[in-house]
């Protein structure tokens, strides 16, 4: 093992003649004089042999730092001060040399981090030498992989990182054949090591081993290596002297069976697993199956598999946490073959935001359906919203909290009320309505309103679920055909209850993100129509579903109602959920009945049922 060395010297020379600085510097005569000359020893606590390691020695910088603490003198190249006397009052100092212009707190490849110091004390006409060692400061990484390793994967990459999941510290990929001849280098933090590769036959393989230990000056080599004959079991030998890490992988030539795990598709608390099995034998699909566990946790969960084509398998995970990850592999019989591990993380089951509608806040004119806390100020913090907005300025709020007519006793519920807003001659029928969204803008002449519907979610509920009381009126007071035509013939208002998901990637507006803004006066040149393009048919929608037709008619009593989410995608994931409610289901045409009223209370989502499908 070479190593080279070289020295940060530091000379302090008792002259009675400052050739390089004014005679004026110091008048009392209180000083001395520091000369440098610099150097880095460049070795690590082992490393490769036969390497030869060099670095620029101009890429030192030195500060000299007073006993307050106050750095009197500093430069980002020590060559500056090369062969100059640098005056200096008596006292003591610390003298500090490193890297210029890296402080070693990322990683990066080929960049080491020196540094070193040392204290010296300047006395009045008196002569001091001091030595400081500038060291390696980080953690050096090697990967070697054999040559035996090479002829049988068509890839492979080894990703080094702090195995701290919240650190900062970023990850590097040593990729065969391209950078890994490379060396890396770290804080002085524990590393974790995952090598993926791809064999010849396409079989794909990931395995990550922790380093742990890790001090200043360490040099890990991560050597990868085949041994004769297996039957593709991993092992792993350390030489704690060497810091050397040997990973062989115990591969046959011969024709053999592997399993192999897909992505999960983890929802809050279950996940679909999928895997195949690549075999040149004839296997018994009744014992295939998959396992999985908790990150941390020791103990494995079986599930049976069900078989599919070609090879292939699928299975459930159920029971799971939200927000937590998770490990699973494929296995086939007591452990005969076991595929390598994969992980997944559920999602969040969030709430809605005021479900139970109890909280209303009244700012000014208007209602909203959020607390004074959650209004923090502004409606924009309102996860609900309605049509009070543009009704309030004739001093109305057809929608709005009601005690009395409650599903859950000693809470409050949202009332909605139809009516037309205005005075004689001008003014407008006003659905009494709520929605995740926010009300944007109110039109006068001719009257209507521009409204975004839509808050940013990205969790993946199956069902809504609450509870209703609706009586509609059976005259069609207000409105336009065909939509008056067709609630007359039907003998009356409807009301109406939707939810939807949405992956588009929505419209900022007023200072809140929604999913779709919908207009319907275009007084303004605004490119949207007057179209609602939220149905299960739209190519934006993951998933969509609202209440029976029947449902609309109400009873005039508390009814619950449990709409199930029709998914078009089991694999797309949400950016935003909108929910409808109207207490009359052509409000957004101003068709309806103004004696319909509707009250909704106790709404929440249901997270872990099997997803229905279109």
């Amino acid at each position: 093992m070479k190593k080279i060395f070289s020295i940060l010297s530091v000379c302090l020379c008792m002259l009675f003649m400052a050739s390089c600085q004014s005679d004026n510097e110091f008048a009392d005569g209180n000083y001395g004089y520091l000369r440098l000359a610099v150097g880095v020893n460049t070795s690590t606590n082992v490393s490769r042999a036969g390497e030869e390691v060099t670095y620029n020695p101009k890429q030192i910088a030195v500060q000299i730092i007073n006993a307050s603490g106050e750095v009197v003198k500093e430069t980002d190249n020590w060559e500056n001060w090369n062969n100059v006397q640098v005056a200096l009052p008596v006292g003591t100092y610390s003298l500090k040399a490193s890297s210029a212009g890296f402080d070693g707190q990322t990683s990066a490849f080929d960049k080491p981090y020196y540094a070193g110091s040392t204290e010296f004390t300047i006395t009045k006409n008196a002569e001091v030498n001091a030595t400081v060692t500038c060291t390696l400061a980080n953690v050096k990484v090697s990967v070697i992989f054999d040559e035996s390793f090479k002829s049988k994967f068509k890839s492979a990459t080894v990703t080094v990182g702090s195995l701290e999941t919240s650190s900062t510290i970023g990850d590097l990929e040593f990729v065969m054949g391209e950078n890994d001849t490379q060396s890396a280098y770290f804080p002085v933090v524990d590393l974790k090591a995952k090598l993926a590769v791809v064999n010849m036959a396409g079989y794909s393989f990931s395995q990550t081993d922790n380093i742990e230990g890790v001090a200043a000056r360490d040099h890990y080599i991560l050597k990868y290596q085949l041994a004769e004959e297996g039957k593709g079991d991993v092992n792993i030998t350390v030489d704690p002297s060497s810091k050397t890490y040997t990973y062989t992988f115990n591969v046959t030539t011969e024709p053999s069976t592997t399993l192999s795990v897909d992505k999960a598709n983890a929802w809050s608390n279950f996940a679909s697993l999928s895997g195949s099995i690549l075999t040149s034998e004839t296997l018994d699909a009744t014992k295939v199956a998959f396992e999985y566990k908790l990150k941390d946790a020791s103990e494995w969960t079986k599930v049976a598999a069900t078989a599919g084509s070609a090879n292939t398998y699928t299975a459930k995970a159920t029971g799971l946490t939200p927000n937590s990850s998770y490990d699973f592999r494929m296995v086939y019989g007591e452990e005969e073959y076991v595929s390598g591990a994969s992980t997944f993380t559920t999602e969040g089951a969030k709430a809605l935001p005021n479900g139970s509608f109890d909280d209303w806040y009244k700012d000014d004119k208007v209602i909203y359906a959020c607390s004074e806390a959650d209004y923090a100020g502004n409606s924009i913090n309102s996860f609900w919203d309605s049509g009070n907005a543009g009704a309030a300025t004739m001093n109305k709020n057809p929608t709005q909290g009601n005690s009395e007519n409650v599903h859950t006793a000693g809470g409050m519920s949202a009332e909605l009320k139809s009516q037309f807003v205005g005075v004689v001659g001008i003014g407008k029928f006003a659905a009494g309505n709520l929605y995740a969204g926010h009300y944007l803008k109110t039109y006068v002449s001719p009257m209507g309103a521009r409204i975004g519907f839509g808050r940013e979610f990205s969790d993946r509920p199956t069902q809504l679920t609450g509870w209703f009381k609706y009586t509609r009126g059976t005259e069609i007071t207000h409105g336009k055909d065909p939509y008056k035509a067709e609630l007359t013939e039907q003998g009356g208002d409807k009301c109406a209850i939707y939810v939807a998901l949405t992956d588009n990637d929505g419209r900022e507006e007023a200072g809140v993100k929604v999913a779709y803004i919908v207009d319907n006066s275009q007084v303004e040149p605004y490119d949207d129509q007057y179209t609602i393009p939220i149905n299960a048919d739209s190519p934006d929608v993951i998933a969509y579903g609202s209440i029976t037709d029947a449902e609309s008619v109400g009873t005039g009593e508390w009814q619950q109602f449990t709409i199930d989410l029709k998914y078009n995608d089991l694999t797309r994931k949400p950016k935003f959920i909108i929910i409808v409610v109207s207490a009359s289901k052509y409000g957004d045409y101003f068709t309806g009945s103004k004696n319909s009223v509707m009250y909704i209370d106790d709404f929440s989502l249901v997270y872990g049922n099997e997803p229905v499908t279109k």
